[in-house]
């Protein structure tokens, strides 16, 4: 029977070692594909892949850098990372993330703010005076008077989103979207009146 390796002293303290926030984002910036595979178990047990989203898609740097960011995040992990398959694969997450990056080198990251749970899940409405509140953390450069006109754009349609989900409430959040894209006012108004709600 073969004998078991013992381990080091340098590889216990490695295993043991927590995780680096800002090195995790460093090697995501650098698109370090191969960081993840030189964790330990429980090092990578450490990776939040949630987490990261927030964190790598919203940076203190030029506004094309910023929406680069967000749109990259978006396309190569956001809507994916969550699949009931892909989460069964951190690595996979892992390498998700790191595709959302330009390559460009490590960047200030900031932490984007969660909208309260209530609002996220369209249990009640969301307000405007929030919403600025909200988009001026993320957007600290931006106009106010556009992230006013943001924060409008999004309450209403986040209030039909809200009717949408209590008219329906078996739908999931993605179905929600969908139905909301594609109805006019004029079809949920007709709606209303066919059921004698108006």
């Amino acid at each position: 029977m073969a004998k078991a390796k013992t381990k080091t002293s340098t590889e216990e303290k490695l295993e043991k070692q927590d995780i680096n926030l800002f090195e995790v984002l460093n090697a995501i910036d650098s698109k370090n594909y191969a960081y993840y595979d030189a964790l330990s178990a429980e090092q990578q047990k450490k990776i939040v892949p949630y987490m990261l989203v927030f964190w790598i898609s919203a940076l203190r740097g030029s506004r094309d850098l910023q929406s680069y960011y967000l749109q990259s995040t978006n396309h190569y992990a956001n809507q994916y990372i969550f699949n009931e398959f892909v989460q069964k694969n951190p690595k996979l997450q892992w390498l998700m993330l790191c595709a959302a990056s330009p390559g460009l080198g490590k960047q200030f990251h900031l932490w984007i703010p969660h909208i309260k749970d209530r609002v996220a899940k369209l249990k009640e409405p969301a307000k405007v005076k929030d919403m600025m509140e909200y988009y001026k953390k993320i957007y600290p450069n931006n106009d106010e008077s556009l992230l006013a006109e943001v924060a409008v754009t999004f309450c209403d349609q986040h209030k039909r989103k809200c009717y949408l989900a209590e008219k329906f409430p078996d739908l999931k959040l993605d179905d929600i979207d969908t139905l909301n894209q594609v109805l006019t006012d004029d079809e949920i108004e007709q709606y209303e009146k066919d059921y004698g709600n108006i």
